[in-house]
């Protein structure tokens, strides 16, 4: 192993070490002594290396997790939403998604017409609705 290869792996193992205190990415850089850019193609490059810092992120994924959901469970309301959103999707969403098949063929101007005939609907309605009540 030559001189390059045994700074190589003390920055990487500097990186590593760093990381897992839980600074940024960019200040395990700074401590191991090298750039972001050289993380990454050591990343791309060394497999072992990019699941070791995947691992250490999803670590702190996990620890935060943990947070926002014992801030939930202690009484948070915007934790508890988050988590109800994010974990329940399904029952807590704030949007419903529908699908239908369609049968034929839809254009633009089906869609516009059919949208201006229930705006024009619903506007008769109101001026009746107003000529009823003045008339009273």
């Amino acid at each position: 192993m030559n001189v390059t290869n045994v700074t190589k792996n003390r920055q990487k193992k500097a990186f590593l070490e760093s990381l897992e205190k839980g600074v940024s990415i960019k200040e395990a850089c700074d401590y191991a002594g090298v750039s972001r850019m050289t993380i990454w193609r050591w990343r791309k490059k060394y497999l072992g290396f990019n699941n070791k810092v995947l691992l250490i992120i999803d670590s702190r994924t996990q620890t935060v997790e943990d947070a926002l959901y014992m801030n939930a469970v202690n009484g948070n309301i915007t934790a508890q939403i988050f988590w109800l959103k994010n974990r329940a999707k399904e029952r807590w969403s704030d949007r419903f998604e529908h699908s239908e098949e369609l049968k034929g063929e839809i254009t633009i101007t089906d869609a516009r017409q059919k949208i201006l005939s229930r705006i024009n609907s619903i506007a008769i309605r109101k001026r009746k609705n107003r000529n009823n009540q003045q008339s009273k």
